[in-house]
């Protein structure tokens, strides 16, 4: 798919948390609909997701490779309070899409995150998601889809890789 607004062909991406949790959240609710209220009532997508929900959807749908860290499922388990009552639901419809989607987990340790200076400063400086996030796009050269612009300065000398801001793309 091009982006109408970029002209950026994404074929392969690294997808960050909060658009990950969206996309999830959006394909969770378009499976059980009675569902939404209660899902949105603490976890909300982005108002641009909610705006361009089909656009939003469509353009993760023509993504041919979406990888990402074990660290970013970590970090939806924490930072996003699924209800109780939908929990089961949500985690299922999740792996089913994911399965579907053919995502590629990738498992970065924090000793690997050591291994050059660059990841390592980013280490400290951000944490082990992002970093993770960061080496991941870099290593496998394509572009890191975020929704937190902070990321977007933080590439290695030779301007790898290549982040996006994900609201900018629809």
């Amino acid at each position: 798919m091009t982006s109408k607004s970029t002209g950026l062909s994404v074929k392969k991406a690294v997808v960050d948390t909060g658009p990950l949790f969206a996309l999830l959240t959006l394909v969770f609710v378009r499976q059980a609909p009675h569902f939404r209220r209660l899902m949105f009532y603490k976890n909300a997508p982005k108002p641009y997701v909610l705006e361009r929900e089909r656009d939003y959807l469509d353009f993760f749908h023509s993504i041919s490779e979406i990888l990402f860290t074990s660290h970013v499922v970590g970090e939806i388990k924490s930072r996003h309070k699924v209800p109780s009552a939908i929990t089961r639901e949500f985690w299922l419809s999740s792996m089913a899409y994911l399965r579907q989607k053919r995502v590629d987990e990738k498992l970065l340790t924090l000793i690997s995150l050591r291994e050059d200076e660059f990841t390592s400063d980013l280490v400290c400086s951000l944490g082990p998601v992002d970093a993770g996030l960061l080496a991941l796009a870099r290593a496998e050269n394509c572009v890191l889809l975020t929704d937190e612009s902070g990321l977007l300065s933080r590439c290695d000398r030779a301007g790898k890789p290549d982040i996006q801001l994900v609201e900018y793309l629809l």
